[in-house]
């Protein structure tokens, strides 16, 4: 099962209740680098995904070598007050916005939806990580057991003559010359990690690494790399 109740559920309205029931999906554990991914980026009221509030989540699916636009997941999440000036001037999500969002559990049950038993790819995945599953149990009283991989770990791993471990996304879109027509919104950065997911992958076949448990394996290296280069 994906999700487990991890604590009493919140009382939902009705037909909220019958969405996340009906979520309980076997995830998928295992497949081929051409098979569905789902690519996420959120964006927060802070830099602790632990605290701070989680304002919005972009996502796209990726299928072999073409990312698919149509459909895409972007929510907003409804705050019960609008983050600081200057946290807006980073995310670019309105005081408006924010205050006039989607019911946060209404939110959480889209994204969901979307991306099923999927396996998740992120740039810096904890982060994203983290502030998912602490507003999909604060709101739903669920935990997500789906697969997740870190492209900022597995990127380093791959490419030994790239930008390196603990670099930004920036970084890491230059070193393969993809273009940025727009950054820095939950959808925008998703479609960006979902093109350098595609750069990557020519490097991970040639390490002949093909199946997402191989992937898993390979970046779980990245403590023992990392300390053997220090």
């Amino acid at each position: 099962m994906i999700w487990l109740f991890s604590r009493p559920r919140p009382v939902l309205p009705p037909a909220l209740a019958a969405r996340c029931n009906a979520l309980a999906l076997e995830p998928v554990r295992d497949q081929a680098l051409d098979g569905s991914w789902v690519v996420v980026d959120v964006e927060t009221g802070g830099l602790d995904p632990r605290a701070d509030p989680l304002l919005a989540i972009g996502a796209v699916r990726v299928a072999g070598l073409a990312i698919d636009m149509v459909p895409s997941c972007e929510v907003y999440l409804r705050q019960r007050e609008a983050t600081a000036t200057d946290n807006i001037l980073l995310h670019g999500i309105t005081t408006g916005q924010q205050l006039n969002a989607q019911e946060p559990a209404a939110a959480l049950l889209d994204w969901l939806s979307f991306a099923g038993g999927q396996p998740r790819l992120a740039y810096h995945a904890a982060f994203d990580r983290m502030a998912l599953a602490r507003a999909s149990e604060a709101c739903l009283g669920l935990k997500e057991r789906a697969t997740w991989l870190d492209l900022a770990v597995l990127a380093p791993l791959l490419v030994k003559d790239g930008p390196g471990f603990d670099r930004p996304l920036d970084d890491w879109l230059a070193h393969f010359r993809i273009p940025v027509y727009q950054r820095h919104g939950a959808l925008s950065d998703a479609y960006a990690t979902a093109q350098l997911w595609l750069a990557l992958l020519p490097a991970a076949r040639a390490h002949k690494l093909t199946r997402l448990r191989q992937l898993d394996r390979f970046s779980r290296q990245a403590h023992w790399f990392r300390s053997s280069q220090s």
